[in-house]
């Protein structure tokens, strides 16, 4: 099995996609995103997420802003803070490379090990508690993506138990 860390993302500005249901939704945040991405002066990557919205039925796309990030320049997206916290994290193929097969067994694993833990328990999306699900984004450089060699990094909600 993958090795298992722990990454606490901190309380962050991002600029939210919306619900992405089509592919022109896609191809539209991709470009705004890709595109001030690169004008940032020796950023560290990567600085997106994408999680599927289980109450808005609806993939999202979040990319972080830098502190002090002028939030009036973010194509006319939504700025939000990010739900913040402890997630469980590994490595797994991106999940257009085999159907999301590794993808889906990577987050089950992460799952099962978060309910073995004698330290963590999963996040529950419930009333009261920041909306927070298994999140990714693809962590290998673009000129690797395109002789079919892509990682993703998974993200998984957790808390510590009480």
């Amino acid at each position: 099995m993958q090795q298992i860390r722990i990454i606490e993302l901190p309380r962050m500005k991002v600029v939210k996609s919306g619900p992405i249901r089509t592919e022109q939704a896609f191809n539209a945040f991709n470009k705004w995103f890709s595109d001030y991405h690169a004008a940032l002066p020796c950023e560290l990557s990567p600085r997106d997420f994408m999680w599927y919205n289980e109450r808005k039925q609806a993939t999202e796309w979040v990319y972080a802003l830098p502190a002090g990030a002028d939030e009036t320049d973010c194509g006319g997206y939504a700025v939000e803070e990010f739900p913040f916290g402890l997630y469980a994290v590994a490595v797994c193929k991106d999940a257009d490379l085999d159907e999301a097969a590794d993808w889906m067994k990577n987050q089950q694993e992460i799952k099962d090990w978060v309910e073995k833990s004698e330290l963590f328990t999963l996040h529950v999306n419930a009333e009261g508690e920041e909306e927070r699900y298994p999140m990714f984004h693809i962590v290998t450089p673009g000129w690797l993506q395109a002789k079919s060699f892509c990682l993703e990094d998974m993200y998984v909600p957790i808390h510590m138990k009480e």
